[in-house]
């Protein structure tokens, strides 16, 4: 989905910031889900391209203990793609935002 939010040309710490506020929403929802010592690897890669349009990208990779059996871990990383996503967009609103204030 695109949409216009009249966004500043980003600056280096700002697409850091938006990927620590993206990566913690993610990791953040996915421990409210499962606990930390069930799951054996978590890996969340936060891509952000600023060619043209801002383009976010949320892969997430988690395996859990065997113990966790029943747990659907695809349907937990897709919604905590979507918090990511959720993050990202806020803290890019508020780049928008400071900059229409200015």
């Amino acid at each position: 989905m695109f949409e216009e939010i009249g966004l500043p040309e980003l600056k280096l710490h700002q697409i850091e910031e938006v990927c620590k506020v993206a990566e913690e929403a993610a990791r953040r929802y996915i421990l409210s889900k499962v606990s930390f010592r069930r799951i054996a690897d978590l890996n969340i890669t936060i891509d952000i391209s600023v060619a043209g349009p801002v383009t976010i990208n949320v892969d997430i990779d988690a395996t859990l203990s065997p113990l966790e059996a029943g747990v659907d871990v695809g349907q937990i990383t897709r919604e905590a793609s979507e918090k990511a996503l959720e993050a990202a967009e806020g803290k890019l609103r508020e780049f928008a935002a400071c900059k229409s204030k200015k």
